[in-house]
């Protein structure tokens, strides 16, 4: 598995009251706006901000791992024991899928679009 971090996303429950806070509060650069996400940069790295689906347990913060091929990395981790929470998502911003470590702390897959 790749040892490349992709981002850092956080559930909120409303985006864009949160996109504000981190855009004009903290001084942020926003990348990117869609669908419930949205993306800023710091200093190179992404933290990428969600809406929470209102009645789901929400798992806090998730670390998504940079991921060549999703579907190779999810085979060979699946072949080490490790189960998925949830099928792949393919969005137009790229492929992500969840899993947990051994104390329940989320991370993640997540491939770039085809360019």
């Amino acid at each position: 598995m790749t040892s490349k971090l992709a981002f850092i996303s956080l559930p909120v429950t409303d985006l864009d009251r949160s996109v504000t806070f981190y855009r004009d509060v903290l001084g942020l650069k926003i990348l990117l706006m869609e669908d419930g996400w949205a993306e800023f940069d710091l200093d190179g790295q992404r933290l990428a901000l969600h809406r929470e689906i209102i009645n789901e347990p929400s798992h806090g913060a998730t670390i998504y791992f940079k991921a060549n091929s999703i579907e190779e990395e999810i085979e060979s981790l699946k072949q080490k024991g490790v189960s998925f929470s949830g099928e792949l998502e393919i969005y137009s911003y790229g492929k992500l899928i969840c899993f947990a470590d051994p104390d329940g702390n989320m991370l993640g897959l997540y491939e770039l679009p085809a360019s």
